[in-house]
Parts: C-alpha cells; sequence; structure tokens
C-alpha cells in the first residue's frame, strides 16, 4: 500500500467524507469486505443445511406408516362351545344360589323344556333329560306309590294320601292343594299326569304339615311366574322350610322327596350334572317328574 495519504492501490476502496473530528481520514475498508464475505457465506451454509434437514425430516414422516389409535374395545373371550358347536341349546336348565335369613337355597329352572312323570330305576339315565327329581313317594310296605298316580292318561296308583297335587296337562303344570280336584279327571282323559305330595305353600300362604324332623327338604315350586324346584343346603322342619319359601316370594309349592336324593341336570353348554347322591333303587315304581 502508498505511503502517501491520497494515493490508493487497486484493491483499496476509499470512502471520501469531508474531513472532521469524527471522520478525519479517508478510512480502508478492505479487510471489512472479506469478512462481510465471509459471515455471509457461513449465514448462506447455515440455512442451507437447516432447509435440507427440513426436507430430509418432512420425507422421512410421510414414510413412516401412521400410528393406528388405541382401541377402547374390550374383547371378551367366546363362551365354551358344546359337543354339537353350539354355545347354546334350545333346552337347558338355569341354577340360582341364594341365602335366605341365613338359610342357603338352590333354584333349578328348566328353560324350553316340556315336563312330564317317568317311572323306573333306567330313568337317571336318559340322556334327553333337561332337569328331573324325585316325585312321588313310594310305600315301604309294598313298593308301591302313595297317592294317585297318573301316567301319560293311566292310572297307575290310587288312594288317599297327601292334599298338595301337581298336575300336567298338555305341557302345563299346575300345583295346588285340594282333597279332591277335577285335574285328576283331566289328566286321565288328556294322557296327561298327576301326583300327590305334601302341600307347603298355596297362594303364598304356609301350609303345616305333621312330620317335624328336620332334613334337607326340596320342593316343585311355582317362582316368580316359573315352575322350578328349589332345594335347601341346610337341614329343615317342613315348617321351616314352608316358611322360607313364602319369604322367597313362591306362590305354590309342594314337596319333592328330599335328603340326598338327586337333582339331574343339562345346563346351557350341554353338560350333564348330578346334584345329591344318585343311588341304585330297590323299588320299581321310583319315580321322576322331568323335563325335556
Amino acid at each position: 500500500m502508498s505511503e502517501r495519504k491520497y494515493d490508493i492501490n487497486d484493491d483499496e476502496i476509499r470512502v471520501i467524507a469531508p474531513e472532521s473530528n469524527d471522520n478525519p481520514l479517508p478510512q480502508k475498508v478492505g479487510a471489512g469486505k472479506g469478512r462481510l464475505i465471509l459471515f455471509s457465506s457461513l449465514g448462506l451454509l447455515i440455512l442451507g443445511g437447516l432447509i435440507w434437514l427440513i426436507i430430509l425430516f418432512n420425507s422421512s414422516e410421510e414414510s413412516s406408516p401412521i400410528p393406528t389409535p388405541h382401541s377402547s374395545e374390550i374383547i371378551y373371550p367366546q363362551a365354551a362351545e358344546s359337543s354339537s358347536g353350539s354355545t347354546e341349546t334350545d333346552a337347558f336348565c338355569s341354577v340360582i344360589d341364594t341365602t335366605l335369613n341365613n338359610i342357603q337355597l338352590k333354584i333349578f329352572i328348566p328353560r324350553n323344556a316340556t315336563p312330564s312323570l317317568e317311572i323306573g330305576k333306567d330313568v337317571p339315565g336318559d340322556s334327553s333329560i333337561i332337569l328331573a327329581a324325585m316325585a312321588a313317594d313310594v310305600r315301604g310296605d309294598n313298593g308301591e306309590i302313595a297317592g294317585a298316580y297318573v301316567l301319560k292318561g293311566n292310572l297307575i296308583s290310587k288312594g288317599e294320601s297327601k292334599a298338595g297335587f301337581c298336575s300336567i296337562i298338555n305341557g302345563e303344570i299346575t300345583i295346588g292343594v285340594a282333597e279332591a280336584t277335577p285335574m285328576l279327571e283331566q289328566a286321565l282323559e288328556t294322557e296327561g299326569y298327576f301326583f300327590r305330595q305334601y302341600p307347603l305353600v298355596v297362594g303364598g300362604q304356609l301350609v303345616e304339615n305333621k312330620p317335624k324332623g328336620r332334613a334337607l327338604r326340596k320342593a316343585l315350586a311355582e317362582y316368580e311366574g316359573k315352575i322350578c324346584i328349589i332345594a335347601s343346603l341346610d337341614r329343615l322342619t317342613f315348617h321351616d322350610f314352608a316358611q322360607v319359601l313364602v319369604e322367597l316370594g313362591v306362590k305354590n309349592a309342594i314337596y319333592l322327596l328330599g335328603g340326598d336324593s338327586p337333582v339331574i341336570y343339562v345346563d346351557k353348554f350341554e353338560k350333564r350334572h348330578i346334584w345329591g347322591n344318585l343311588r341304585p333303587s330297590q323299588y320299581e315304581y321310583i319315580n321322576y317328574i322331568v323335563w325335556k
């Protein structure tokens, strides 16, 4: 660079301005121009890098799969299928366990099944049964059924017995109390069924009976508009059993064979159950109320 005050070289720029105290001499700006170019280049490089990163990020987002929203739906396991491949059968027995006044009860309710009476030792082995329990008493002296008994319109037994009765006419069960009832004649005339047992509840009212001992009890009952079998899991007198049936809301009920006599039923998955003790009987006229 020239030592003379007013000479300039080819690579220099001189700013001409009035001389003053703040600007006493023309200034050389060659070095400042280099720095400006350097900073501008760095800025362009940084900006370009940022733009490239943004483009790369967007392209990677577009190629990624869209995440699936979390589903709140609960998938329940399917019910076990029966041997026939159906999850439910048309006819089955539902069972309800309940407790009333510390007395345990089991309620067997036949569904879509037709009631009838059957006699014989082989009845429990019938695979078509949906629900079955022993019905009329069998006399210990001669092995015959106690009281009037009609099987498909045929009079199997007659004589005085308990006042409670069950008639099955055209597949409909009637439970009642009467020394003499036209339901017996109707059963004979329509190929129906009829038997007698101890009465327990009539019209929602308790009926007293002479036997006073305690035992496991069973009843054929009209409960919530359905005919069902109700069994106690506690040893009760006739009075206590009838009382708990009344408190349960039973409208009508007669006794069925109690103790550990069996209740045979099939659930909605076609599984067969025997509740109680199924033992061989010595009586030819052992009989059951059954639903098929």
